[in-house]
């Protein structure tokens, strides 16, 4: 891929990923206006977007919500897949674009609907296979940190890299806190409670580790030991 070409599949990532985040925004939005106004749950103000809507609907529509989430994945990953020729843009494209939609749907609420008041308000972020519940600060610094990954990994997919096996591990770790952190108060979704707090420590053990694992992995190109399938 020539670097004009890149160019433009870069810029295109952005385009998709703001039309996708205005899109989810809308969603959320429609569903607010549908169910919550006549269904109010006591201690549930704070929780703005999707999730009243949610914790609304009928089970049947909670199941096609769950499946919309799924599906919302299974896009992102297509789009990544024919935005990159290696394995190291397809998957910077992916969290390219998974940053950038996560971001601009909190844009999006923001300035049409006024929420989030700050970064600390709580909001269920993802229903698979629990409710993630977390303040909105949470899922935006996840964001942002895919954004650079993703740009960086998209636009260098020729640089020789040696991942071996306990990268992976590592890596598979730090999503585990990080996931976890996130999990840690699904019950107050379930209840339709407000949380009780978020597990800093879990959240920020996570998200370090996977930050400086990835940093120390693509500044160390020549290590020699068993190696991950990566060209």
């Amino acid at each position: 891929m020539g670097n004009h070409e890149r160019r433009a599949a870069y810029a295109s990532l952005w385009v998709f990923g703001l039309a996708f985040g205005w899109i989810e925004a809308s969603v959320v939005v429609y569903l607010r206006e549908t169910y919550p106004r006549g269904m109010p749950l006591p201690g549930l103000e704070s929780f703005v977007g999707l999730p009243v809507s949610v914790a609304s609907l009928p089970q049947h529509l909670v199941a096609l919500e769950v499946a919309r989430e799924a599906c919302t994945i299974v896009l992102l990953g297509a789009v990544a897949w024919l935005a990159g020729r290696r394995p190291a843009d397809r998957i910077g494209a992916f969290l390219l674009s998974f940053g950038i939609w996560d971001l601009i749907y909190y844009a999006v609420l923001k300035l049409v609907l006024g929420w989030p008041d700050s970064l600390s308000a709580w909001d269920i972020l993802f229903l698979i296979p629990l409710p993630w519940v977390a303040p909105v600060w949470a899922p935006v610094t996840v964001a942002v940190l895919f954004v650079a990954a993703g740009s960086y990994l998209f636009w260098t997919p020729e640089a020789e890299r040696q991942y071996r096996w306990a990268d992976a591990g590592v890596f598979l770790a730090s999503a585990f806190l990080t996931i976890a952190a996130f999990l840690a108060e699904w019950k107050a979704a379930a209840d339709h409670r407000m949380p009780d707090a978020f597990p800093v420590w879990l959240f920020v053990s996570g998200v370090a580790l996977g930050t400086v694992w990835f940093v120390r992995a693509e500044r160390s190109p020549d290590r020699r030991r068993r190696e991950l399938p990566w060209p």
